[in-house]
């Protein structure tokens, strides 16, 4: 990341440096462990791990098409993060009166009657083999699995990486000067920000991602012949401070920006504009000397 990281070095020699991130892979931890780091939480980290837990949960549903026939059809799935069988400590419920960890809604495609299930009384109510209902249980853990690496993490005295995060935010500020500039993941960064706003670590999967989009924005830069960045250790910070607050499309509907950013998006549409145009023009040129 040497040509990326250069000037950012220069304006900032005493924190450039990367901290030390686990990048070895998730941590499995017990069920008492999880119940343990969980409380310890703020209630902002909470929302936001079972905000995750259940986009996860939902996204495997669907993808795997299952608990969806002519009559029923996945809803939502909501859980109990406080599930204690020993202390007795339940808040769900299935159909049948069972307390339950996981508690799934389905809803009739007929009659819009909703339903509540715990896993084990899939087969029982909706006909799902027990092959269907094992496979079930089996994705059920592996979501507990990659959400027990950010508690993980955050036990081990990790929060969110903000020295990985400013030389991000370095990079798309470079990125935007280019005139053919690199397609970000935007989905990533809206996540980013999301565990920003609580401070919690982030997933590896995400921080391997972060630079390896560093890395594609350095090789974007050395393509671009016409490069002439200068930089701007305050317009950076500007970017920096703009970027970040700009909400995202999960968190707003009407679609506006803050003020600056969107000031600051036209100027560089602008700069965009002209610098196609420049080198369009230096390219007819050159076509013309070459037919001399």
């Amino acid at each position: 990341m040497k040509q990326v990281s250069n000037l950012y070095q220069q304006w900032y020699p005493n924190t450039y440096q990367l901290k030390a991130y686990p990048l070895e892979g998730r941590k499995a931890l017990t069920v008492k462990n999880r119940q343990e780091i969980y409380q310890r939480l703020m209630k902002p980290q909470r929302d936001l791990i079972e905000q995750h837990k259940k986009y996860q949960m939902s996204s495997f549903f669907v993808n795997h098409h299952y608990l969806i026939d002519e009559q029923w059809q996945f809803e939502t799935v909501n859980i109990d993060e406080n599930y204690n069988r020993k202390l007795k400590r339940y808040q769900l419920y299935c159909q049948c009166g069972k307390a339950i960890k996981y508690q799934f809604i389905l809803k009739s495609q007929k009659t819009e009657e909703t339903i509540a299930l715990g896993i084990t009384h899939f087969a029982d109510h909706l006909g799902v083999s027990q092959e269907v209902a094992n496979e079930i249980k089996k994705g059920l853990n592996h979501v507990d699995l990659a959400l027990d690496e950010l508690l993980w993490l955050k036990d081990r005295g990790y929060d969110f990486p903000e020295d990985l995060w400013q030389q991000y935010l370095y990079a798309l500020y470079r990125n935007q000067h280019l005139v053919r500039p690199f397609a970000y993941n935007q989905t990533l960064v809206n996540r980013l920000l999301e565990f920003k706003e609580v401070a919690m670590p982030i997933f590896v999967s995400d921080y391997l991602a972060v630079l390896n989009e560093i890395r594609m924005i350095e090789t974007r830069i050395k393509e671009d012949p016409s490069d002439t960045f200068k930089g701007n250790k305050q317009l950076f910070e500007q970017f920096s401070q703009d970027f970040t607050q700009v909400p995202s499309s999960s968190q707003t509907t009407n679609k506006k920006f803050h003020a600056k950013s969107q000031a600051l998006f036209e100027q560089w549409q602008a700069v965009r504009a002209s610098e196609r145009q420049r080198v369009f023009e230096e390219f007819k040129e050159l076509v013309e000397a070459s037919k001399e």
